[in-house]
């Protein structure tokens, strides 16, 4: 099956934002955020399918205390078992990044494919959370 290679590169947000339970708010939030970080208007309709699988597996650097690092992998599911909406993935996407809202890596820059062959996620696309500081 094929995958898109790049994700919601057009995006920008910050996981420091930290915890936010309602959808509506986040999507406030992100639109708000967006549009005075970049002085466009937000890319995506909330409602509009960007990727039309029903899993996919999210791995992210979190550095530790020792200067290493891990790469936690988390899987989300669409809520309708089909496909992600761009507000249902954002959403899972924060949820998944709300982990670097202490880090110096906390600014979301879209998604990159990593992999559908991993041992642990058969057949489940596995992308890498890009990040920045």
């Amino acid at each position: 099956m094929e995958y898109p290679e790049e994700l919601l590169r057009n995006i920008y947000w910050a996981f420091s934002e930290g915890t936010i339970e309602n959808r509506e708010e986040f999507m406030n939030l992100i639109r708000d955020y967006h549009e005075e970080i970049s002085g466009s208007v937000f890319p995506i309709q909330p409602e509009e399918i960007i990727f039309n699988h029903p899993k996919m597996v999210l791995q992210y650097v979190k550095y530790t205390d020792t200067e290493d690092f891990e790469e936690p992998q988390e899987m989300i599911e669409a809520e309708n078992g089909e496909n992600f909406t761009g507000e249902e993935l954002l959403f899972k996407i924060h949820q998944v990044g709300v982990n670097l809202e202490d880090e110096d890596n906390c600014y979301f820059e879209g998604l990159t494919f990593a992999t559908n062959d991993d041992p642990d996620f058969i057949d489940i696309p596995v992308y890498f959370l890009d990040t920045g500081n």
